[in-house]
């Protein structure tokens, strides 16, 4: 008899064949692999669903199902998990665990589907299973599902996710202060972005007539920010794909130091310009609201604010959005 773990494997061994065929232009295009490998992971997950269709009484039934939920959250598959998520979320005892998974695959796996309402209903039942003193893992799924409204031109979904949030965390004064600029900084969508003065740390001048008819991410980062050296290897990978077709990264670190932010960019192959605004009192910090890093703004072609706070697979789709 089939099982789960045999179907996964054959999958995913059809994976290590097509990596492995010289014929195969993998590494061709940055990025390449990557897909190839999601592409391979949502047919496993496909693979994997059907099985339990065909066998949901199945001793490995429940391994497979927590199997799917962890790779789609892992993955960014959310989508391709909903409807075992919700399988999951109907059982009559189900682990604190679990549950929280199921919910979380349920209301992200709505967004990315483009089912913002579904998300929107969700998104208390997730918020549940975080302590009021503990705001910031809740903070990045709330961002990620601001990304996806933004996407989705859903302003209503997109302000509905921070009020649920702040509700939540009603009684942590800086979870509080974390939406009020997370507002302050949407505020911006759909104006003309905010003045750039200051100097490169090349000691050059910048201001917005060096990118004028391009698409631009302002990137507002210091070294010492976790989170935001996490989304460099994303920020390379976009400016080497998009790049030549009008695409521009402009880094505005809070660092006190040039030398230390050259240092750094060089050591890890940043290729774009960098601003400094040290301790995030300067102007361009200012002008785009920004008091908490990491902060991303997207620029489009007319100079208007068109995404803020959007990160991963969904900057990429952004981007490409607004270079078409």
């Amino acid at each position: 008899m089939c099982c789960f773990r045999s179907v996964v494997i054959l999958v995913m061994c059809a994976l290590w064949v097509e990596v492995r065929v010289p014929t195969r232009a993998i590494a061709q295009e940055a990025g390449s692999f990557r897909q190839t490998v999601l592409t391979r992971q949502r047919e496993t997950l496909q693979a994997v669903a059907a099985y339990l269709s065909a066998h949901p009484q199945a001793d490995d039934a429940d391994e497979a199902r927590t199997w799917m939920l962890e790779t789609a959250v892992t993955n960014g598959l959310e989508a391709e998990a909903t409807g075992v998520a919700q399988q999951v979320l109907k059982r009559p005892e189900l682990d604190p665990a679990q549950r929280a998974l199921a919910l979380k695959v349920l209301c992200v796996g709505s967004a990315r589907g483009g089912d913002m309402a579904g998300a929107q209903e969700t998104f208390p039942q997730v918020l549940r299973g975080y302590r009021i003193q503990m705001p910031f893992p809740a903070l990045d799924i709330t961002t990620l599902l601001s990304a996806r409204a933004q996407l989705a031109g859903d302003r209503d979904a997109l302000n509905g996710f921070y009020d649920a949030y702040e509700s939540h965390f009603a009684l942590n004064a800086q979870a509080t202060e974390i939406v009020r600029n997370r507002r302050l900084r949407l505020d911006l969508l759909g104006k003309p972005a905010p003045a750039l003065e200051g100097q490169d740390v090349g000691g050059g001048a910048v201001n917005w007539s060096d990118y004028s008819g391009k698409v631009v991410l302002v990137d507002f980062w210091a070294t010492n920010c976790a989170p935001c050296l996490a989304e460099f290897p994303n920020l390379k990978r976009l400016y080497r794909q998009h790049r030549e077709a009008g695409f521009e990264i402009l880094g505005v670190s809070f660092d006190e130091s040039a030398t230390q932010v050259t240092g750094f960019t060089r050591q890890n192959a940043l290729e774009w310009r960098q601003l400094l605004n040290p301790s995030g009192q300067g102007p361009v910090a200012t002008g785009f609201q920004v008091r908490t890093i990491p902060a991303l703004f997207l620029v489009d072609r007319q100079g208007k604010v068109a995404f803020v706070d959007v990160r991963g697979e969904e900057l990429r789709e952004a981007v490409e959005k607004l270079l078409k």
